[in-house]
């Protein structure tokens, strides 16, 4: 994959032309009146429930209302498949190229996930390149999604273990509306095909990145790119178009009795990946409390656990242990995993920080079953304990850590977020 001044950073395949250009769109529709208005109208609607129900998190509500409007401006801004880039979006607020960008967060996102956007059109003939950029690439995968801006709908799904690569593990998806044929790695279009949503899973948030992705369209476009007045009434239509859907999502859990873990099952329902298991529950602990969680790992080559607020966004999982992913992770001396829900240090390696809040949404996630499909479903339980009992209550070797073993944690999960935004 050549780089012809692409690519503006040697350790960040994220820092590109196409991410800084298309970020720059993204702020401007902020700023355009259709999506005011539309802010304005969506804001009003959240707050005369979530006043009601969200309690002390109500001291969230702005930022979060920032970061839905922002979410929907970049994928409004990665919405013009004649004219393709690579955009990554779900991102808390950050600072790089010089500015401050806001957060995308949105549908209870994934710490783990380098999540991108591809415009496509059902006409178009398109070439993905990529690469790794470190020696354990993660798993991804490459979703083609429709032009449904209430609910994300997926059409097709190619998974990354079986995108064939070269010596060098590099390579090319074709993306059109013929069938394969020959072809290896390739996405078939379809009528209302919108988008490609791609998501690069990372493990260990130190030493493995993104691939380093880059698009080219075959074919002329036919027309000039889209205005920003364009793109301004898809964002404003499709967040307006969102609210009911994200606060179904919410409601769906945060109304479901506490502390109740239910077998896992697909999340292709709700937009997900049908190969991809999922296990949501409502975390509601007063401060003398804790839950323990204990979970299969299925052969999942990717799992993780992670806690949201009412909005469905993540907590501050950089500078908390508010998620743990398979690689962050220790087993029990059984082979299931364990982990401590609480509001304090349990002393258990595999602590979920609810940093403070009394109520959370838990979610996990099992996906990258090789074969393409899990050969045994995921189990999950939980109780509630007083968090003065843990130690008799927790089950029989789980890994236990010490403060400073704790400090080394945190500083490795700073330091892979860190990563995330080196520009140069």
């Amino acid at each position: 994959m050549t780089d012809e001044g692409y690519f503006l950073s040697s350790e960040n395949p994220i820092a590109n032309i196409d991410e800084r250009a298309m970020e720059d769109t993204a702020l401007r529709l902020l700023r355009h009146p259709e999506v005011e208005k539309a802010k304005g109208m969506a804001s009003y609607l959240f707050r005369e429930v979530f006043q009601r129900t969200a309690g002390e998190q109500m001291a969230r509500f702005e930022d979060a209302i920032d970061e839905y409007v922002f979410h929907y401006a970049m994928r409004a801004a990665a919405s013009d498949g004649q004219h393709p880039g690579v955009l990554r979006f779900m991102t808390p607020p950050h600072h790089w190229f010089g500015r401050d960008v806001p957060g995308s967060r949105w549908g209870a996102d994934s710490p783990d996930f380098a999540y991108r956007i591809i415009p496509v059109s059902s006409d178009g003939r398109y070439e993905i390149h990529g690469r790794p950029t470190c020696d354990k690439p993660p798993t991804a995968h490459y979703a083609l999604m429709a032009d449904n801006t209430a609910a994300p709908t997926i059409i097709s799904l190619l998974d990354g273990l079986d995108v064939v690569t070269d010596a060098n593990g590099e390579f090319t998806i074709t993306v059109d509306a013929e069938p394969a044929g020959e072809r290896k790695n390739h996405i078939q279009t379809r009528p209302g095909a919108f988008q490609i949503w791609i998501r690069d899973a990372m493990g260990d948030w130190v030493e493995q990145s993104p691939n380093a992705l880059r698009v080219t369209r075959l074919n002329p476009p036919q027309r000039d790119p889209l205005s920003d007045d364009e793109l301004a009434q898809w964002a404003a239509r499709a967040l307006l178009d969102g609210v009911y859907y994200h606060y179904y999502l919410s409601a769906g859990l945060t109304l479901k009795e506490p502390n109740e873990l239910h077998p896992p099952g697909s999340s292709a329902a709700l937009g997900g990946m049908a190969s991809q298991y999922t296990c949501s529950a409502n975390i509601v602990l007063d401060k003398d409390e804790a839950l323990i969680i204990t979970a299969s790992g299925s052969g999942a080559l990717f799992r993780n656990a992670v806690l949201v607020d009412v909005f469905m966004n993540t907590l501050n999982y950089w500078d908390h242990t508010s998620s743990l992913n398979h690689a962050q992770m220790e087993p029990d001396e059984n082979g299931l995993f364990t982990y401590v829900v609480a509001h304090e240090d349990p002393g258990v390696h595999n602590w979920l920080d609810t940093t403070g809040f009394r109520q959370t949404i838990f979610g996990q996630r099992w996906q990258s079953f090789p074969g393409g499909a899990a050969k045994e479903i995921p189990t999950i339980e939980g109780r509630v304990v007083k968090f003065k009992n843990l130690s008799k209550e927790l089950p029989k070797g789980v890994r236990m850590i010490d403060a400073a073993a704790r400090e080394q944690q945190l500083a490795a999960r700073r330091a892979g977020f860190d990563k995330r935004f080196v520009d140069r």
